[in-house]
């Protein structure tokens, strides 16, 4: 039992090193947290049910179901939650997109970049940001840019 429980442990810590290094965002990591959880847990489970150790079976199998249950209910939730907002009916003004940006009136086409680079980077969906935010950096970038 040692053994395995050293070993499962293990693989759920590489997996999530894995996962941190790829830069997952922490929902995706929660969610692949609880998928790992029970993927292990029903392993466990076939194993000890294959070796006749019921006792042990029974907690793995418990594991389980909790780790399947809340998997999906976290799913539920993420499906739940607005993605994104709805799009402005508006078009943006040159004040509000110099203001997204954090620049003031005059800025060249370099510091627009600059901003529009740096803000891209941190609010990207890929990383936690979401693609409503994405699509207003892009449409003040053009907006600023295209004037």
């Amino acid at each position: 039992m040692g053994f395995l429980g050293l070993g499962m442990t293990l693989l759920l810590v590489g997996i999530l090193l894995v996962l941190l290094v790829t830069r997952m965002t922490a929902r995706n990591l929660k969610l692949t947290a609880l998928a790992m959880v029970f993927i292990i847990a029903a392993t466990a489970l076939v194993i000890f049910a294959i070796a006749g150790r019921y006792g042990l079976a029974a907690p793995a199998g418990a594991l389980a179901l909790w780790g399947m249950r809340a998997y999906l209910l976290a799913r539920q939730i993420r499906a739940a939650a607005p993605q994104n907002k709805a799009p402005s009916k508006n078009p943006m003004t040159r004040a509000e997109a110099l203001d997204i940006l954090g620049l003031e009136e005059g800025a060249t086409g370099e510091q627009i970049e600059a901003a529009y680079k740096a803000l891209i980077v941190k609010n990207h969906p890929d990383q936690g940001g979401t693609d409503w935010l994405a699509a207003r950096l892009n449409e003040a970038r053009d907006i600023l840019l295209n004037n």
